[in-house]
């Protein structure tokens, strides 16, 4: 079942295979193209990385105080989706 998950200033939720699939996403890293049960739909983003690319990534992640109107909607447009507050 999709949740938030804490990653400092960003939004991000993670989300099994199945829920991205049922969104219509495609359940591919789009970092390393790799797919996994469970990933992390990152807001900034608008992406869904497999565990092993967004622990890699929040290690160089930089938030930008010039990216949050876009990131809080990407991130309740799939909140609304995924049933989550």
């Amino acid at each position: 079942m999709a949740k938030k998950v804490e990653c400092g200033k960003f939004l991000v939720i993670e989300v099994s295979r199945n829920e991205c699939i049922g969104w219509g996403g495609a359940a591919i890293c789009d970092s390393c193209n790799d797919t996994a049960e469970n990933g992390y739909y990152i807001a900034v983003l608008n992406s869904w990385f497999c565990p092993k690319c967004y622990e890699e990534w929040k290690k160089r992640a930089k938030w930008y105080q010039e990216d949050v109107n876009v990131e809080r909607r990407n991130y309740a447009a799939y909140a609304k989706i995924l049933g989550i507050e």
